[in-house]
């Protein structure tokens, strides 16, 4: 038969169709590539440890802490490098954790692709959700979760704050470890060494029992590191939303680059009223667990600076969640504790604004603590997080 000319004849070329491979969760398929190859996740340590704290710390809301519990999470894989992720939480909490990555989530890793980490989250998440939405479930998913980021770092050769978008290698940071219960002169001293130490931002605890006290130490300090230097405070939750607000009117001349949370962290419409009316910015998250707390939290307009934890909020991924969230609303994004990882995670946003250069004291234990530079925490190289613990160092505070 005679074609038009202008009928092109196509001639078709069967392409392989990838096998499908039933999931284990039901309704659910995935594809097996060619020339992929699942990193099974192999083996998983879970490891307790009670640290004490080099100089016990007291805060408004939860009095003087004189050590911690560390969770530590080893994921390791017979195709691949191995993972390390941790979480920190109050001392005695630990052995709850443990025992939900241990209980509940090690048979559903078990045997999984260690690269999926975005739907092993998903699957510890849902299948917790009844009994364990935020809260001991997202401690002990922060540490699973960060330790499978850690394993595709290492995989990969790239350190996490390029992996997770590489926006910048340094951060803003500020020295956040002043106790509340310190003398006036041991406050001063304690700014002068951070001071001594290269910081350009510092940060101080409110809530003593006279807000009279709170104000005459914040004017010694201002008073100390001159206008140029950035001042944060931080009240722990010391308030009422009517204590806060006098607060706030009390303390707005000082030029604060916030009060930290003020209030009760899940007192959404006090943020938002306090916002309003109090003239100082404010900053808060490190006590909420969820995408959906900070969904609700920023929504309502209550926040300046969004601060996830990634040892609290479940992890690296919701935290990357939430730094977006943010950035769509105009937000920046800021960090608490856990320097080491956040510094990766802070460097891979655009909207990354100061890292909290506070560990609980961890640094003795790791390898390359967090090194600093003209006031900004240099996000490392290394592949994965970097943080290379001393497990021998580690090993007389294990507990199990």
């Amino acid at each position: 038969m005679t074609f038009p000319w202008f009928v092109r004849r196509v001639r078709k070329v069967a392409r392989p169709v990838p096998e499908q491979v039933p999931h284990p969760e039901k309704g659910y398929h995935r594809s097996r590539l060619p020339g992929t190859h699942q990193v099974n996740i192999d083996r998983i340590d879970t490891l307790l440890y009670r640290i004490p704290l080099p100089v016990p710390v007291q805060a408004a809301s939860h009095g003087v802490m004189r050590e911690f519990d560390m969770v530590a999470v080893r994921i390791g894989s017979d195709s691949g490098p191995s993972g390390v992720g941790y979480t920190v939480l109050n001392a005695g909490h630990g052995n709850a954790v443990t025992a939900v990555v241990e209980n509940a989530f090690r048979n559903r890793l078990q045997g999984e692709d260690a690269r999926r980490i975005e739907w092993l989250w998903n699957r510890l998440w849902r299948s917790h959700h009844y009994s364990g939405r935020g809260g001991l479930v997202s401690f002990a998913l922060a540490a699973v979760d960060s330790a499978l980021w850690d394993m595709r770092g290492r995989a990969l050769g790239e350190p996490l704050w390029r992996l997770l978008g590489g926006y910048r290698p340094e951060v803003r940071a500020y020295a956040g470890n002043i106790d509340l219960n310190f003398p006036m002169e041991q406050l001063l001293e304690g700014v002068r060494r951070s001071l001594d130490a290269g910081y350009r931002s510092v940060k101080m605890r409110l809530g003593r029992p006279l807000l009279r006290e709170d104000v005459e130490r914040v004017a010694a300090v201002r008073d100390l590191i001159g206008p140029d230097i950035e001042l944060m405070t931080d009240a722990n939750e010391a308030w009422r939303p009517d204590e806060a607000l006098r607060a706030f009117h009390a303390l707005r001349d000082f030029r604060l680059v916030w009060i930290e949370e003020p209030i009760r962290p899940d007192d959404f419409a006090g943020y938002a009223r306090l916002r309003a009316q109090g003239g100082v910015p404010i900053a808060a998250g490190e006590n909420l667990h969820t995408v959906a707390e900070f969904t609700a939290l920023i929504g309502a307009g209550g926040v300046d600076f969004p601060e996830p934890d990634f040892t609290t909020c479940g992890g690296i991924t919701p935290w990357m969640k939430i730094a977006r969230l943010a950035e769509a609303h105009g937000l920046p994004v800021t960090s608490h504790g856990a320097h080491d990882v956040h510094v990766h995670l802070l460097a891979a946003v655009p909207n990354g604004a100061y890292l909290e250069v506070h560990g609980f004291g961890l640094d003795r234990f790791i390898a390359e603590p967090l090194q600093m530079r003209d006031g900004h925490a240099i996000a490392p190289d290394r592949p994965g997080h970097g943080v290379e613990f001393d497990w021998e160092a580690l090993e007389t505070y294990r507990v199990c």
